[in-house]
């Protein structure tokens, strides 16, 4: 079950990028040769009126769209339907496409979830009184504007922030008043034995879901504050991709860290296993939350500068509207090649980490 779930989550995620692409190729003009769902040798094909070729293969590990003219040749002259025969903008257009479908899917699954079960809010609903917080002048009804100077829009970013904290440090927190105003608070951490990390001791209310926002709120205020707050919550895992690849880069946090899809058969059986018992509505909910992390994450990745992702493309172009010329095919080929090398290379050594955990 772990692995059917696995391999059906990444297919998801992933033919929704391809889709991105193949849906902006499309609206340029550009000719899709193939969409293939899966890796590998193909199982069906279906050939359209206008020649594309929709696949379906044997690896149920993502997909591809293939565009003519996506790898030019140097001295051949580009067809009018062709990838390469498209301005600058264009090919840029289809190249975002697909992270920013990443990002879509995120965001819809997001609203989602908080329209059927509602969020975490940042309103503090209740304070220990044993904790320093409520020393310093927290109290219930307070909204959470800051902390550490970083603006806060959804809960999760706190526990993030906090991951970090030393023993004796004061947090600055900036909190917003029911009569409107704010106040700035400094105060340390209390250790939680039962829980083993530092808290701030207090508990954060909880919003119901649409319906019960609309009795309270109304309705235009209600779905604003869905969708406002869906649109946060996505800001803050493109946020956490990127700083956590900045603590790998930086040795903050190691190659543990990191898994592959292997190490993911371990993370979605868990998820599985913790939902099962609580029916197939939290299994969806479950299977939905760490879809949404994982597609958001690889919109992030995709963006990124390195030959081989939609990111390095990017930069391509970007150089080809500042030259006023493209660049020599040959050149930029073999960078390509040499980035699905290395991009290989890492996977490897992923897979690798995720194989000897596996009997750790």
């Amino acid at each position: 079950m772990s692995i059917i779930l696995t391999l059906l989550v990444f297919t998801i995620i992933v033919v929704i990028h391809e889709w991105g692409h193949f849906i902006m190729a499309r609206h340029h003009g550009i000719r899709v040769e193939e969409f293939a769902i899966g890796m590998g040798p193909a199982l069906w094909k279906h050939k359209t009126k206008k020649d594309m070729i929709f696949s379906v293969r044997l690896l149920p590990i993502g997909g591809f769209c293939k565009m003519k003219g996506e790898e030019p040749e140097e001295g051949q002259e580009a067809e009018e339907d062709s990838f390469t025969a498209k301005s600058p903008g264009a090919r840029a257009s289809v190249a975002a496409a697909g992270p920013i479908m990443n990002f879509v899917l995120a965001f819809v699954l997001l609203l989602i979830f908080n329209l059927c079960y509602g969020y975490a809010d940042t309103k503090v609903q209740s304070v220990e009184a044993d904790y320093p917080a409520m020393q310093a002048g927290l109290e219930a009804g307070d909204r959470i504007v800051e902390l550490n100077g970083e603006t806060i829009h959804v809960y999760n970013k706190i526990s993030f922030l906090l991951m970090n904290y030393q023993a004796g440090e004061d947090v600055e927190l900036v909190v917003e008043k029911a009569d409107g105003s704010e106040k700035t608070l400094q105060f340390p951490l209390r250790y939680d034995e039962e829980n083993q990390r530092y808290r701030m001791g207090f508990a954060a209310g909880k919003s119901g879901g649409i319906g019960e926002q609309i009795t309270e709120k109304g309705f235009f205020k209600a779905v604003w504050d869905m969708l406002s707050q869906s649109f946060w919550y996505l800001c803050f895992e493109v946020e956490l991709t990127i700083r956590s690849f900045a603590m790998l880069f930086t040795g903050k946090i190691g190659l543990d860290a990191v898994a592959g899809p292997i190490g993911m058969v371990s993370v979605v059986g868990e998820t599985y296993q913790a939902a099962a018992s609580h029916g197939i509505m939290a299994i969806l909910s479950s299977m939905s939350s760490l879809m949404v992390l994982l597609s958001a994450n690889l919109g992030v990745l995709n963006l990124f500068p390195v030959p081989g992702l939609d990111g390095s493309r990017l930069v391509f172009l970007g150089l080809e509207k500042v030259r006023k010329k493209p660049l020599n095919p040959k050149l930029e080929n073999t960078i390509y090649l040499v980035g699905f090398i290395l991009l290989f290379g890492l996977m490897a050594v992923v897979a690798l980490n995720d194989v000897l955990r596996l009997f750790q």
